[in-house]
């Protein structure tokens, strides 16, 4: 009885059935209220007419006479029993007699609407307010003839407040008359469609039974109608699907232990897009719950829009489509490669389809790197060599040259020669980095040497910028095995990159430590600054923050490329701390030779 009470069928069915009938009634109600009402109004000017008559015949002889006491007596006593007000009127307007007023204080009554409608018409009624007896009034007003001569009117007038009590009483009278068949309709109509429900909810209950691989009870549903019907085949239906259900099972079995055993994700839906499979690899890469995904809608447990999409284009156009989605995550985008599949039943028709997720994101992330780096080298060699020709052309077209242009096109050719030579060394010494272990020869060596060679070489260059640049290490040696050439590069990389964005008046810092069994290495600088948003990029090859500044100082972009690459190598790392307009602080930490015990003590010494 609970289940069927919480049917939304039942309430959708009788809602309808009930809003036919209280619309219908309502209707029908108002049809005859207002014809009701609309009688009670004619009774009353009925009745008002015919008091008017009737007070015509008595007020006839006194209209064109003077004034009598007795009459007004007579037409007071008349209006206090019929409870109607009587008025007698002169032709001239002139109040006579009336059963609610005094004459002599009333006004002039020739220019009311009901008189002069009366005066032209015979009958005149209006609807008003009368000061009188502070209400709304209905009027009714006759003329009274004497020999064919108008000589006064006789007005009869009921207040709207008993007018509107007799039609509420109508609209009772109606509203009692239409509940009690409104109401025995909506009980029959209530059990008209419970007949109607509880059959569908013992078929819904049947049929999620079989869809569950339960034993389902035959349905003992005795109609001659559709339901009837419905009922027979879903018994029959329920008989054929228990003699499959087994010979399912097994084949399921088995495609359910191959596809657990793929490394490509596997989502598989029918044909009303509803999960049927997803494998572990699958539950993996789009992070669902198979278990709570079984059974409900793809687009309903999926935040990858594009899988459901494609899964429904594969049933829609009948053909196979391949698409790529990047899905975020905290680390780095996963980029996902859909092959979405119709598949097919026995009838050679649309049973659903199948999606296999490949997880191509180090294939798009080396793409993307081959790319870049393509169109960087590119760019970089084309143009030192595109200034290289155009200096030379111009030379061997103008053989008239003045000697200090020529020799500024000289200079101009070797800057621009020197800058192809420093950018094929960087790219040598990254290749040689990238080629392993094998690239490089470790040695025992002292890193105050390396450290302090690279900022003697600097010193010059700093005092042109008139950059104050210091150097600090520790007395004892600070001995690692590494690459001496390497290591020179990741000092002079870091070294010249804080003198080239520091500006004049400003101050780098080069400091060295041996603490914890590590070699640190710090060159900090109080230049530009780098931004938060740009310092996840700034090892990357010819990354540059400021591209037109970097180029005007002649960075190749690769310098901090190299730096991370030789600290990589060497197993250390690199790291960055800096603010923009603040300076940035570069520290390289690599570890000691063993057997080396240092003592956190140094020596600064300025250059």
């Amino acid at each position: 009885m609970n289940r069927l009470l919480r049917s939304r069928f039942l309430w959708e069915l009788y809602a309808g059935y009930a809003f036919i009938i209280v619309a219908t009634a309502i209707v029908v109600g108002l049809m005859l209220v207002h014809d009701a009402e609309r009688g009670v109004t004619d009774d009353i000017r009925d009745a008002l007419q015919r008091d008017a008559i009737l007070v015509r015949d008595i007020a006839a002889p006194f209209v064109d006479a003077p004034p009598d006491s007795a009459f007004e007596l007579r037409i007071r006593a008349l209006g206090a029993r019929t409870g109607v007000r009587y008025t007698v009127i002169a032709a001239d307007g002139r109040v006579l007699a009336d059963s609610n007023e005094d004459p002599a204080a009333m006004d002039n009554h020739r220019d009311r609407p009901e008189i002069m409608a009366a005066a032209n018409n015979g009958m005149g009624t209006s609807t008003r307010f009368s000061r009188t007896v502070a209400a709304n009034s209905m009027y009714l007003a006759i003329p009274v003839m004497k020999q064919g001569v108008l000589a006064g009117f006789v007005r009869t007038s009921e207040t709207l407040e008993a007018i509107s009590a007799r039609r509420a009483a109508v609209r009772r009278s109606v509203g009692l008359a239409m509940l009690l068949p409104v109401l025995a309709a909506l009980v029959l109509g209530l059990l008209v469609a419970r007949s109607f429900t509880q059959p569908l909810i013992n078929m819904t209950d049947a049929a999620r039974a079989v869809a569950g691989g339960q034993e389902a009870p035959r349905l003992h549903v005795q109609r001659p109608d559709e339901i009837g019907e419905l009922a027979d085949a879903l018994n029959a239906m329920t008989e054929q699907l228990h003699n499959q259900l087994d010979t399912m099972a097994a084949d399921r079995n088995k495609t359910l232990a191959i596809l657990a055993g793929m490394v490509e994700g596997v989502v598989a839906v029918d044909r009303d897009e509803r999960v049927v499979h997803a494998n572990a690899a699958a539950q993996a890469i789009l992070g669902i719950d198979a278990r709570t995904a079984l059974g409900r809608r793809i687009w309903e447990v999926m935040r990858v829009v594009e899988v459901s999409d494609s899964l429904g284009e594969a049933m829609r156009q009948n053909r196979v489509r391949v698409s790529e989605v990047r899905i975020p995550t905290p680390l780095k985008d996963q980029v996902i490669q859909l092959t979405a599949t119709p598949l097919r039943n026995g009838a050679d028709q649309i049973d659903g389809a199948v999606v296999v997720l490949h997880d191509v994101s180090e294939l798009r992330q080396l793409e993307s790197v081959r790319r870049d780096f393509v169109a960087n080298i590119s760019h970089e060699l084309k143009t030192p060599l595109t200034a290289i020709r155009g200096l030379v052309e111009t030379i061997l077209d103008d053989r008239q040259m003045d000697r200090d242009t020529h020799d500024r096109f000289i200079e101009k050719i070797r800057d621009q020669s020197t800058r192809l030579g420093n950018l094929v060394s960087d790219l040598l010494t990254l290749s040689r980095l990238e080629s392993g272990p094998g690239g490089l020869r470790f040695e025992a060596m002292d890193l105050r040497e390396t450290v302090a060679e690279s900022v003697r070489t600097q010193t010059h260059v700093a005092e042109t910028k008139r950059v104050d640049l210091h150097l600090g290490v520790p007395e004892r040696a600070v001995t690692i095995e590494g690459d001496s050439e390497a290591m020179r590069e990741l000092v002079d990389n870091l070294v010249s990159n804080a003198i080239k964005y520091t500006p004049a008046g400003g101050r780098v810092d080069v400091k060295l430590v041996a603490e914890n069994g590590s070699a640190v290495l710090e060159v900090a600088d109080t230049g530009i600054g780098i931004p938060p948003e740009e310092q996840s990029r700034v090892f990357e090859r010819f990354y540059r923050v400021d591209k037109a500044r970097s180029r005007q100082l002649g960075g190749t972009g690769l310098g901090l490329s190299i730096v991370k690459h030789v600290a990589l190598a060497h197993g250390g790392s690199v790291s960055l701390k800096s603010a923009s307009g603040r300076g940035s602080t570069f520290r390289v930490q690599l570890g000691l030779k063993p057997g080396e015990t240092p003592r956190r003590e140094g020596l600064a010494v300025s250059q």
